[in-house]
């Protein structure tokens, strides 16, 4: 680690400062009071082994990214209320899919199981299914969809819709090395999640490693009566979108994308809050660095801005969705 944890916090409580909520007070020792209208969406996750350890090695060493992750989940935990669940949209493997990555991505999560929240799942380009399952099957939630990490979790006030894009690698392509899989819901999924978000009675927060455009879903997501917005990760940044199916149409759908847990660029996760009418989300920007951690003196100044900036800045997704 280049970056040293102090210089971590001290950008924390610069960020902190812009957020009066009361669920972000420091919890008493020994609380584990569970919020069942809070809940924590991260994503990108990217640990894994180290560099020189890799079968398959990335580009650079990203070994500064599983202390990265320990941080914030170290900071969910300080929440004076805990979410109910933290939901994963995928990337947990670092790059490969590698089977050690996801025994560490076990071992760093834990402390969210063992203080009494749920964690569901998904998976991104850089998974692979079979050794995901193999370590992390607990969080992977019952799929309706054979084969695919889709799963539905009805929370009191909305449900919460996760689906999996990830399309994996051919292993006989003679470009496999690359490691990076693509994106598709594939057919049964695809009509799976369209006739949900068609049928949906209770509000709903669609969510999925790729966005709703490259997933071809954004004109069943705003014509969905009850889809009340998409989250996606894939492109570590906090990246805010109206959805609309048409011209002719005046329904919009809000989809944001959300930042790394530790990777690069936007560094973070997002809380969701859920109110009678609405989902407040609340963006926790932790760090941005470009395209590494670097010690203290290299950062550039426009980093901190974008962290202070950032941080604590609420959304909101309206279950009201009138013509």
């Amino acid at each position: 680690m280049e970056t040293s944890r102090r210089d971590f916090l001290k950008l924390g409580a610069l960020a902190g400062a812009a957020v009066a909520a009361p669920s972000f007070a420091a919890a008493a020792p020994g609380e584990k009071a569970i919020d069942p209208d809070l809940c924590a969406v991260i994503t990108d996750v990217h640990v894994g082994r180290k560099w020189s350890e890799q079968s398959i090695k990335t580009d650079r060493s990203y070994d500064y990214v599983n202390d990265a992750v320990r941080r914030l989940v170290a900071d969910i935990l300080t929440l004076k209320a805990l979410p109910s669940h933290v939901f994963c949209l995928g990337d947990v493997s670092v790059c490969f899919g590698e089977e050690r990555d996801y025994e560490i991505a076990g071992e760093i999560l834990a402390p969210l199981e063992n203080a009494g929240i749920k964690i569901v799942m998904t998976a991104g380009n850089h998974d692979r299914r079979e050794p995901m399952a193999k370590h992390l099957g607990r969080w992977l939630g019952e799929s309706p969809v054979k084969g695919r990490f889709a799963s539905v979790t009805s929370l009191p006030k909305f449900d919460m819709v996760l689906l999996d894009s990830l399309k994996e690698p051919d292993p006989s392509a003679a470009d496999n090395k690359a490691g990076r899989g693509g994106w598709d819901l594939g057919a049964e999924q695809k009509a799976w999640a369209a006739s949900l978000m068609a049928g949906a009675k209770r509000p709903t927060l669609v969510c999925a490693h790729h966005t709703a455009w490259a997933l071809d879903l954004a004109k069943a997501a705003v014509k969905g009566p009850a889809v009340c917005g998409f989250l996606h990760g894939h492109n570590h940044s906090w990246q805010d979108n109206l959805l609309y199916s048409s011209y002719g149409r005046k329904t919009m759908v809000r989809m944001l994308g959300l930042p790394s847990m530790g990777m690069d660029r936007d560094v973070g996760y997002a809380l969701v809050r859920a109110h009678e009418d609405r989902l407040e989300l609340i963006q926790i920007e932790r760090d941005y660095y470009f395209p590494v951690e670097t010690p203290k003196e290299e950062r550039l100044p426009i980093w901190d801005c974008a962290v202070r900036e950032r941080h604590g800045r609420r959304l909101s997704f309206p279950f009201d969705k009138r013509i």
